[in-house]
């Protein structure tokens, strides 16, 4: 994981910057596939992102994960799958996949 390289040579911003451009998309994109899933298959998943969080802040194991969501105003993934544009997401997929099959 570049991240633990990353987080002391770089500024803070450069390293919320590159964890919007990198992990947090795949996280959205996502959301249409794994959103209707129950909460057991989640849990690797939302693991893996906390720990992510706590390598690019540069926090301790213990941490609180409601610091550090909202130290990067975002949701954990169980409330992002629920949050209101879920179904905006949802919506974008189905006209993606509508657009791809006019084609």
């Amino acid at each position: 994981m570049f991240f633990y390289r990353l987080r002391n040579k770089l500024p803070q911003k450069c390293i919320r910057t590159l964890y919007f451009a990198f992990v947090y998309p795949h996280l959205l994109n996502g959301i249409e596939i794994y959103a209707d899933t129950c909460s057991t298959h989640l849990d690797k998943l939302q693991k893996l992102n906390n720990k992510m969080l706590r390598v690019v802040q540069n926090k301790p194991y213990n941490s609180p994960m409601f610091n550090l969501y909202k130290t990067y105003n975002t949701l954990p993934i169980p409330l992002l799958c629920m949050h209101k544009y879920y179904f905006l997401f949802i919506d974008m997929f189905v006209i993606g996949i509508y657009y791809l099959q006019s084609l």
